[in-house]
C-alpha cells in the first residue's frame, strides 16, 4: 500500500507533468467534429442570456465546474486555496483532488494534516465535492470513505475510475475486482450523491448504465484529448524503462468526451451526465451541453492559470480564465438564439441543436 510520503511526491509530480506538452492532447478531443447550429436572427439580447444552472440540487452561476486536480501536498494547499477562493467568487462548484491521504492516515493510525478541511473552513461559501479512487472504495469501508465527505462538508462524492492510470504507476497489482459492488455499497451508505468519473479515457453507454443501475447519481464521462494520466504516471518511472513507450501506444485509448456523449444519447434525457476531459474553450462547453451534458468540468486550463513557469499566481488569474469560459459559452448561446443553458441541453426542446460533421 502507498504510504503518505510516496503519495505526496506523486502528487507533486502530477502538477509538474500535467503542464508538460508530453502529457497533453496526445490525440484529438474531437470537438472539431461537432458544429453548433447558428441562428442568424437570435431575437434576444446578449444581456438576456443566463448561464445559471442547478447542479446536485444547488444553484450555481454557470454549468462550468472546477474539475478535480490535486491535493495532499504543500503546493496543493496553495493551489486549492486559490481555486476555493475563485469558486466562491464566481459561484462555481469545486470538485477537489484526491482525498486518499486522509485514508492513508487511517491505515497508518496516524493523524494526517487535513489541508482541504482547513480550506473549507476558510471558504465557507464554496461548495465542495469530495474525491476518492475506486481502489480505495474497494479497500475501505463506506463509513471510512464517508469521513472525507464530512471533513469538508461536501455536497457530493466523486469516485474516479482510473484503471489505465493505476497500471502505469508500476504497482505490484491493481485491484479493481468487485468495483461495482463496492460502489453500490457506498451509494447506499452515502448521504450525498455519488458521482462516477473517468480520468480522461471516457465511459461507454454500457458502463454508464451499470453505474446508474447501482444508484450512482451522476456519470462524468471525462474522455481523452486533454491530459493523459497514463503518460503522466509513465513519465514518473525510470527514464529508460518501457513505460513511456507503452504509454505512447495507449495515446488514443478509450473514448473522447464527444464520443462518450454520442454513445450515451439514449441516457442524457433521463440521467445526469457531466462532461470533462479535453474541454479547452467555452465553445467546447456549449457543444457538451448541446449533446446532453448537464455540467462541464475544467481542470488543465485552470491549473495553467494558477501556475505559470512554476510560479503560483493570484486568484485574479483564475477568475479571468473562468470569466473567459463563461463569456465564450454565453456568446455561443446568444449566437444560437438560446437565452438559458437549460434550453441548450438535449433534455429539453429544441433538441439536437448540434450535428456531426
Amino acid at each position: 500500500m502507498e504510504n503518505v510520503k510516496t503519495f505526496e511526491q506523486r502528487k507533486k509530480d502530477h502538477i509538474r507533468l500535467a503542464q508538460d506538452n508530453l502529457t497533453q492532447n496526445l490525440v484529438s478531443n474531437d470537438f472539431s467534429r461537432i458544429a453548433l447550429v447558428p441562428e442568424a436572427l437570435p431575437e434576444i439580447n446578449f444581456s438576456d442570456v443566463s448561464l445559471e444552472a442547478k447542479i446536485l440540487g444547488h444553484k450555481f452561476s454557470s454549468p462550468h465546474f472546477i474539475s478535480s486536480m490535486t491535493a495532499g501536498h504543500e503546493q496543493g494547499f496553495k493551489i486549492n486555496s486559490i481555486l476555493a477562493e475563485a469558486s466562491a467568487e464566481k459561484n462555481w462548484l469545486f470538485c477537489v483532488g484526491s482525498q486518499k491521504k486522509e485514508l492513508l492516515g487511517l491505515s497508518a493510525q496516524a493523524e494526517i494534516k487535513n489541508d482541504l478541511k482547513q480550506i473549507a473552513k476558510t471558504n465557507k461559501k464554496t461548495k465542495f465535492v469530495s474525491n476518492i479512487g475506486l481502489e480505495e472504495v474497494i479497500t475501505y469501508t463506506p463509513k471510512e470513505i464517508l469521513r472525507i465527505v464530512d471533513s469538508i462538508q461536501s455536497i457530493g462524492l466523486i469516485v474516479h475510475l482510473n484503471a489505465l492510470q493505476e497500471v502505469f504507476q508500476n504497482k505490484s497489482d491493481v485491484k479493481m475486482k468487485n468495483g461495482i459492488k463496492a460502489i453500490e455499497k457506498l451509494v447506499k451508505a452515502s448521504p450525498v450523491p455519488v458521482i462516477a468519473k473517468e480520468v480522461g479515457f471516457g465511459i461507454s453507454r454500457v458502463t454508464a448504465k451499470r453505474l446508474f443501475n447501482v444508484g450512482v447519481s451522476v456519470v462524468d464521462v471525462s474522455g481523452h484529448g486533454g491530459t493523459h494520466w497514463g503518460m503522466i504516471e509513465a513519465l514518473r518511472q525510470e527514464k529508460n524503462s518501457y513505460f513511456v513507450k507503452s504509454a505512447e501506444h495507449f495515446s488514443d485509448w478509450g473514448f473522447s468526451t464527444v464520443e462518450s456523449l454520442i454513445d450515451c444519447q439514449d441516457l442524457v434525457n433521463k440521467k445526469n451526465i457531466w462532461a470533462s476531459g479535453g474541454v479547452r474553450s467555452g465553445v467546447d462547453s456549449a457543444k457538451c451541453l448541446a449533446m446532453g451534458a448537464r455540467a462541464v468540468g475544467l481542470a488543465q486550463p485552470l491549473l495553467n492559470s494558477v501556475i505559470t513557469n512554476g510560479k503560483i499566481n493570484s486568484t485574479e488569474h483564475v477568475l479571468q480564465t473562468m470569466a473567459q469560459f463563461d463569456y465564450e459559452l454565453r456568446t455561443a448561446l446568444f449566437c444560437m438564439g438560446v437565452d438559458r443553458v437549460s434550453l441548450l441541453n438535449a433534455q429539453t426542446k429544441p433538441r439536437k441543436v448540434w450535428y456531426e460533421k
